[in-house]
């Protein structure tokens, strides 16, 4: 069996945005899927733009992925609550995920959990999608937006421009996952995210995501 999947690209050419959509003939894949494909997840939306990392920024669930939603000063910035991946993996994925408000209370909670970075990618948004585990077989997502693609209201967007420089200085991220090895810390907002195959993904979609810092211990 195949399933047809619709996507939107969205193009600025000459101050004009051209959409064009498109059906796309995909292999069935199961929600619950940790996918092992590389490229599995680079089904979305993406919005043209020449100075982000992959020369697209994201579009779905964008203004909570990047802190410019109108619910963005509800995030606890100011404190962070110690967690690890098996608890975050527990807990129940929201019945639906609305575009631009925040599930509360996870969306607006800064968590920080101690794992180990096992891949990294840069996305088709210009997203670096790291994968985190924790030894025991629970892993999941965390995602350093690109800060040419978030938004200058957003009260995430110097930290999240800390964590990317963070990242660069140690790896060069490329369209290709790379395998490693590495023990972090990562502090970020909590975020549920569609399940489409993401390598790595947490049963619930559970991500950090924007990351606002990134330790290498």
């Amino acid at each position: 069996m195949q399933r047809w999947k619709r996507y939107t690209l969205i193009g600025v050419v000459a101050g004009a945005v051209v959409v064009g959509l498109g059906a796309v003939a995909l292999p069935a894949v199961s929600s619950n899927v940790r996918s092992s494909e590389p490229d599995a997840e680079e089904v979305e939306a993406v919005v043209a733009n020449v100075n982000a990392a992959s020369g697209s920024c994201g579009v779905e669930r964008w203004s909570v992925k990047t802190g410019t939603d109108a619910d963005a000063g509800k995030i606890t910035l100011q404190s962070t609550t110690p967690t690890t991946i098996a608890a975050l993996d527990a807990l129940t994925a929201p019945s639906s995920l609305p575009s631009n408000s925040r599930v509360t209370p996870t969306e607006t909670t800064v968590y920080q959990l101690a794992a180990t970075l096992t891949k990294y990618k840069l996305e088709a948004d210009s997203d670096y999608h790291l994968v985190l585990a924790d030894g025991v077989g629970h892993t999941m997502i965390s995602e350093i937006p690109d800060p040419t693609c978030v938004g200058n209201s957003s009260p995430l967007r110097t930290s999240i421009q800390k964590s990317r420089t963070e990242f660069n200085a140690k790896y060069t991220p490329t369209g290709s996952f790379h395998t490693v090895n590495v023990p972090v810390t990562v502090t970020g907002v909590g975020f549920f995210d569609f399940l489409h195959g993401q390598t790595g993904v947490a049963p619930n979609g559970i991500e950090l995501h924007a990351v606002l810092d990134i330790q290498f211990t």
